[in-house]
């Protein structure tokens, strides 16, 4: 059985989940652990609990329990006191008290939710997110990075997280992998805090795993404004610590299918963008590219009571983990 590592967390990690569960993988998510918005980022606050948000959603997308677990898993609340708050994310926080650690919450949580696969905290400790934009202007915190105030903001210069320790068991998982996976996802604050972890991106640089990024579908306001599939590319193999324009990727994933014209409308007004796949500036580069139509044809609605944005597309599941399985099989 081929072990995949998966670096990132949130929706568009639980979306490629979903896909790699029918295949005969053995799949392991490596989450930041310096989320501090919605839900998790209360909580993390005022109980002192590991950010779980990701954590969950990483959870339910490995689970081969009963539809109704996972609903309670995922289930927001939209009024009264609680509104905003998920039950799976107030479900963990509780789990690491009764246990007394993070990694028996999720223990007891993947049990509960028959889960096959691992998900991983990439440091044992809590960590702070921040960036520096290049007019020099400093954000100090991920939920700030991840939705600007303003709509329009400097680009992002560099990012820079507060100590903290790899978990070993992550270390360890990037030794044994046969694939390891950037993206898709939000690059400055799910992807890349992981990279910043000191041991993270020096594992990944030696590891024999085909090491694969999956471009995103649509830019991201005060991240990812303007950006092509190649620059995707770029910044992957900087933060990864590439030299000049000696790749450290074997293979991107790009996707060639546009959105429709009424959902491009409505990305238009968060001053969001489809990607555009270059695809020949990243065959220049002397990286593998597929290019395929992986959009999924659904368009996604925001839960009640939720206060992030979500994206509204996404990539297709099923012909996304196909690809994967295909280049390590």
């Amino acid at each position: 059985m081929r072990t995949i590592v998966i670096i990132g967390g949130g929706t568009a990690t639980f979306t490629l989940l979903k896909g790699l569960r029918w295949f005969p993988t053995n799949n392991i998510v490596i989450v930041s652990t310096a989320d501090d918005g919605g839900s998790t980022g209360t909580l993390r606050k005022e109980l002192g609990v590991m950010p779980m948000g990701d954590i969950r959603q990483c959870l339910i997308g490995l689970s081969y329990t009963v539809p109704v677990l996972q609903d309670l898993f995922m289930y927001r609340f939209d009024r009264g006191s609680l509104k905003g708050h998920n039950v799976g994310n107030i479900l963990l926080a509780a789990l690491q008290k009764v246990t007394g650690s993070p990694e028996g919450a999720i223990a007891e949580s993947a049990r509960l939710l028959n889960v096959r696969g691992e998900v991983l905290f990439v440091s044992r400790q809590p960590t702070t997110l921040s960036a520096t934009l290049k007019d020099g202007t400093r954000i100090s915190s991920e939920h700030e990075l991840d939705e600007p105030i303003t709509k329009k903001r400097a680009a992002i210069e560099t990012l820079a997280l507060t100590k903290a320790d790899a978990n070993p068991r992550a270390l360890d998982a990037i030794a044994r992998a046969d694939a390891i996976i950037l993206g898709p996802g939000d690059l400055y604050t799910s992807t890349f805090p992981n990279l910043l972890v000191p041991g993270i991106a020096p594992s990944i640089r030696t590891s024999k795993a085909k090491k694969i990024l999956i471009t995103n579908i649509m830019t991201k306001l005060g991240q990812t404004d303007g950006f092509k599939a190649s620059d995707f590319v770029r910044e992957a193999n900087r933060y990864l610590g590439g030299k000049d324009e000696a790749l450290l990727l074997d293979t991107v994933i790009v996707n060639t299918k546009k959105p429709d014209a009424a959902v491009l409308a409505r990305y238009k007004k968060e001053r969001a963008d489809f990607v555009e796949p270059d695809i020949q500036a990243i065959k220049g580069m002397g990286v593998q590219v597929i290019a395929s139509g992986i959009l999924s044809n659904h368009v996604h609605k925001k839960a009640k009571g939720d206060a992030l944005k979500r994206s509204l597309v996404r990539h297709d599941a099923e012909k996304t983990a196909e690809i994967i399985w295909n280049l390590i099989r």
